[in-house]
């Protein structure tokens, strides 16, 4: 009995450790001397499950059931491998059953709550939390997936007071931080997020999910991105307010909802903005300043170049406003990076300078063409386009801040 109670503190320090494969291998030797020993069993499935060896896991797991039916933990690991393993109504049998055999354990009753929130069964994930929570009013675990499911319900007031207990609690736990940080970006408040998202990272810098988080709530924070996350945060307030049974409720959906349609074109412009700063930004990995006066005036020039194709008549000192204002723009970024040393003539001005040297021939065309307004819109249309090629491509930021 000793000998038995030493291997099993052995192992069960190993896990505490993050050293699975040693307790692993402990396990594993354990049983070349036992091989019925449920312990043991148990110790290697869990030690599988933290090494991600699920398939294995899954096997060990239901072995350790076939060998002792009645013991909850072999259920609940059970439980968790088939959670890992996406398969949630499987998982969900086995934490039951597990819940089953033992009714007071409240992590059982933390971890259904975690399988039903990621199945989409909010409301069933709230409830049982809830359960747990009357077991243990202060377990981790249980407030967790209650404030992730009233979160996931639009009840943002009842889940930042869970968030708020649950931080008094566990303010040193990554997964706590991960899921807060993540259930504030949801509901588009991105600065909120960020220094819960970057403390997940500082205690566990091998959350990959958080990285990528975080890199959403840096890139949501931009200026360019406020009016679209103002807007989708109006349309979770209005689903929410809509869902609600009271009447008083319903009323305020739809009067929010006239107030948003009647900012329906301004949106739509910040949308259309968003978008191709967002693609901007993907291309060169940085965020142009709202104080970046050249760039945007190139844009607002190039649109109204199109527009002018469009909707002006075409005539030959218009055409050549147009193109000279145009290329104002580029040959001021050529002149600037040809005084920092670099003395390539840009790409991008040559393909500008190549519209507007045909331009010189549109004299010609002006007397022979009979539908010479047709060639002169088509020309600025070009032009027009190019000229908002040019500004998404160039660097928004002075060329000698980019070297240092």
């Amino acid at each position: 009995m000793r000998q038995e109670e030493e291997w099993f503190a052995r192992a069960a320090l190993l896990l505490q450790h993050h050293r699975p494969v040693d307790a692993a291998q402990l396990a594993m030797r354990r049983l070349q001397q036992e091989p019925y020993d449920v312990q043991a069993h148990l110790t290697l499935t869990e030690a599988l499950l933290r090494q991600r060896r699920l398939s294995e896991a899954l096997e060990m797991s239901r072995t350790t059931i076939a060998l002792a039916p009645e013991e909850p933990s072999a259920f609940f690991l059970l439980a968790q491998v088939q959670h890992l393993l996406s398969r949630y109504m499987a998982a969900d049998e086995a934490i039951i059953q597990a819940l089953r055999l033992r009714p007071d354990m409240v992590r059982y009753y933390a971890l259904r709550s975690q399988i039903l929130w990621f199945a989409g069964l909010y409301v069933a994930a709230t409830e049982v939390a809830y359960a747990g929570l009357n077991l243990e009013p202060q377990h981790a675990g249980n407030l967790l997936w209650l404030g992730m499911g009233l979160n996931k319900l639009h009840d943002y007031t009842t889940a930042d007071a869970v968030f708020t207990q649950l931080l008094v609690l566990a303010p040193s736990t990554a997964i706590v931080r991960l899921n807060v940080g993540s259930a504030l970006l949801e509901r588009q408040q991105a600065a909120a997020a960020l220094p819960h998202l970057r403390e997940a990272l500082r205690l566990d810098p091998t959350l990959q999910v958080a990285h990528r988080l975080l890199q959403q709530a840096i890139h949501d924070t931009h200026w360019w991105r406020q009016p679209i996350m103002w807007a989708v945060a109006q349309k979770n307030k209005i689903q929410h307010h809509w869902q609600a049974p009271h009447l008083r409720s319903k009323l305020w959906a739809v009067f929010l909802t006239l107030c948003c349609c009647l900012l329906l074109l301004p949106l739509a412009g910040a949308w259309l903005l968003s978008a191709v700063l967002d693609w901007r930004y993907q291309q060169q990995q940085r965020a142009p300043t709202p104080t970046d006066a050249w760039f945007y005036g190139g844009l607002i020039w190039g649109g109204v170049t199109i527009a002018s194709a469009a909707l002006l008549p075409a005539s030959l000192p218009l055409v050549w406003a147009l193109v000279g204002g145009g290329l104002v723009f580029p040959l001021r970024n050529a002149w600037r990076r040809f005084r920092e040393g670099d003395k390539r003539l840009p790409l991008g001005l040559l393909l500008l300078l190549s519209p507007g040297g045909n331009a010189l021939l549109m004299l010609y065309g002006f007397w022979q063409n009979p539908d010479s307004a047709t060639e002169s819109r088509g020309f600025l249309a070009i032009f027009g386009l190019f000229l908002l090629i040019y500004q998404l491509f160039r660097p928004a930021k002075p060329h000698a801040q980019q070297q240092e």
